[in-house]
């Protein structure tokens, strides 16, 4: 089950030995010097650019020196006591509280709607207090990710999306973590701007103690510039960690985790809070899918026809194999999940040479352990979807949630499916079959706990994050075979 670097093919080999080169995160580069990024380890690259943006613009944006942002009336969404945080040379405008006492109220929760009768399971969704008169998909928006604290508090970034036109499309957004039952920790207010220009305030990730965010500038419906800003979860102005036009090599997402933070972009590295580098995932994001950090490892799968693997970041040791199958590629692993006493993930075989899906696939579980020797695969359950990478569970508490989609083409059944650790037995909350459009329905689990399961919802003009209580499932489904 478990495999060895040296039995992948070339293109694995040659990740893993750059990986592993024998160089510190502040070893000098070689062979010409890149301008994509920081120092990394081994041979550096020119990441090409795209030419869309070399402009004389897009220069003077990169050459220009940080001003003084001129005050202007506050806008009339912001809340009571906010203040603006300058950013992207003030070409825009974000507001934050400024004091904690100015953060906005906790989240109200009401019991799920339904447009095909009583749901047959203990169900809420998040109240929609804010207004949203465009009729558009979106009274949420964005991936709304969370995580369950030492404690069992859910703490969510929620994006809450206003609109006050029922004919034009501006969107403000109001952005806050927040615990599903408790208080709001950050809270940052972006102002009304036309749809696929200005600026967008968009939520990326949490861990325990930290989140992530990004403000990215459109322009003519696409992402021109990012600024990511990140740190201490209860930090009102969260540092800025880059203002990079898109095109730049070293333009970049943030992947928090509590201890480090994994920058994606053209070139992947594992970063300290302080900015420390602490190295380089090889070949870019052209081959890693679908990250998630388990305390200080990080779990990344590889996944690029005919390889799927499951490779694990620790300090210690960076990146290596954690489950693989070396050159069987009839067999192949993705699809990770954990919360650092379990883990869970996709395992495919049966296929052959001229194929790109598998035609068995199951989910797998053993204790979690950076170890590729501790790790003891268990099979639970078929895994019904024909694919074997980016579907991400979240495990917690002896539980895997999935979202499933079936269909190679279009889309026939879709849901949620989860699925007790200890013996395979497993419940699905279908989507409206057919799914029309395929948006509408259960989308991404983001957090599981003893009691409940949190998973994004879209029905017609709502989406909504929905909870729905583990005992209300009813008697489930035995293992298949």
């Amino acid at each position: 089950m478990v495999g060895n670097c040296k039995k992948l093919r070339t293109t694995i080999e040659i990740v893993v030995l750059v990986a592993l080169a024998a160089c510190s995160p502040t070893s000098a580069r070689s062979d010409g010097k890149s301008d994509s990024g920081p120092q990394c380890n081994g041979a550096c690259v020119d990441w090409p650019t795209d030419a869309r943006y070399d402009t004389e613009e897009s220069k003077a944006i990169k050459d220009a020196a940080p001003a003084p942002c001129v005050p202007q009336p506050i806008p009339p969404d912001v809340p009571e006591g906010w203040e603006e945080y300058p950013v992207m040379d003030c070409q825009y405008r974000m507001y934050v509280p400024s004091s904690k006492e100015y953060l906005p109220p906790p989240l109200t929760w009401e019991p799920c709607s339904s447009k095909t009768g009583p749901l047959s399971f203990d169900c809420r969704q998040i109240q929609m207090d804010w207004p949203s008169d465009y009729p558009a998909p979106y009274s949420l928006g964005g991936a709304q990710p969370a995580y369950v604290d030492s404690d069992g508090k859910v703490v969510m970034q929620v994006r809450k999306v206003y609109s006050r036109s029922a004919s034009v499309r501006l969107s403000g957004v109001m952005g806050i973590l927040v615990e599903a039952d408790g208080p709001v920790r950050q809270a940052f207010w972006q102002d009304y701007v036309p749809r696929n220009t200005g600026l967008s305030l968009l939520s990326r990730s949490v861990a325990p103690g930290k989140s992530s965010w990004a403000l990215a500038q459109m322009k003519d419906g696409y992402v021109y510039r990012v600024a990511p800003f990140a740190g201490d979860d209860t930090l009102l102005r969260p540092p800025i960690l880059a203002d990079k036009l898109e095109s730049d090599g070293d333009a970049f997402s943030v992947v928090a985790g509590s201890q480090f933070y994994l920058a994606t972009g053209r070139r992947w590295g594992v970063h300290r809070w302080d900015g420390t580098e602490m190295g380089v995932l090889p070949a870019g994001g052209g081959v890693w899918a679908s990250p998630v950090w388990v305390g200080p490892d990080l779990l990344v799968p590889y996944a690029s026809s005919p390889n799927y693997a499951i490779f694990r970041w620790t300090e210690q040791d960076g990146i290596q194999l954690l489950i693989g199958f070396g050159e069987d590629y009839s067999r192949g692993a993705g699809s990770p999940g954990s919360d650092g006493k379990d883990l869970v993930w996709v395992e495919g075989e049966g296929r052959d040479d001229d194929s790109v899906r598998f035609p068995d696939l199951w989910i797998m579980t053993s204790k979690y352990s950076s170890d590729p020797a501790e790790i003891k695969p268990r099979r639970l359950n078929r895994w019904l979807p024909s694919y074997i990478a980016g579907g991400n569970p979240v495990v917690g508490c002896g539980y895997a949630a999935f979202r499933y989609a079936i269909g190679t083409t279009n889309t026939t059944a879709a849901g949620l499916h989860i699925i007790r650790l200890s013996d395979g037995w497993s419940w699905t909350l279908p989507s409206p079959s057919p799914p029309a459009p395929p948006p509408d329905g259960w989308n991404v689990p983001t957090a599981i706990t003893c009691d409940e399961v949190f998973a994004r919802y879209k029905g017609g003009s709502l989406e909504t994050i929905r909870r729905v209580r583990l005992d209300s499932l009813g008697p489930g489904s035995p293992p298949s075979e």
